[in-house]
């Protein structure tokens, strides 16, 4: 297994893997047309997030295939006087195929990330974990964070 950050000819695989992983969820049915759509919207804005630097992304890749991904993006903190530039990381998109699952490559992964915001020096690492992920995250010392709040803003 190749563990490595990503690049650009790596785009249309992680558009369909993006939606793989978000279809997955789904229990209704999507309108025809609609991956059609979403795959060129997916390409700018993996475009986008390469090219700004605000987002690092890696992959794991067997066999010439990516397999699994992760990211994170940066976001600047509002400076204090004791901390004039700080910054943390949102990490999202964590997948790996199903048929590869359980076999240590998200892990990995996973590790391959928080190994590089500390030595970006971010202050934490947030996600919001998929339904019964939790698990997974925990074996990477993540905690749960009781005194945060949030508000879905849907209609």
């Amino acid at each position: 297994m190749n563990y490595r950050q990503v690049i650009p000819s790596d785009f249309p695989r992680l558009a369909e893997m993006r939606w793989d992983f978000r279809t997955a969820l789904l229990t209704e049915p999507l309108p025809p047309g609609t991956r059609e759509a979403f795959l060129p919207v997916m390409l700018d804005f993996l475009e986008d997030a390469f090219r700004s630097g605000q987002w690092m992304m890696w992959v794991a890749e067997q066999d010439g295939l990516i397999v699994s991904h992760v990211y994170i993006e940066r976001i600047r903190k509002v400076p204090r006087p004791t901390s004039f530039d700080a910054e943390y990381g949102y990490l999202t998109n964590m997948y790996t195929v199903p048929a590869l699952r359980g076999q240590g490559i998200g892990t990995e992964l996973l590790r391959t990330a928080v190994a590089w915001a500390r030595e970006q020096h971010l202050e934490m690492i947030i996600l919001w974990p998929a339904k019964g992920r939790e698990p997974f995250y925990a074996r990477g010392g993540f905690v749960p964070e009781p005194e945060a709040l949030s508000r879905e803003l849907g209609e």
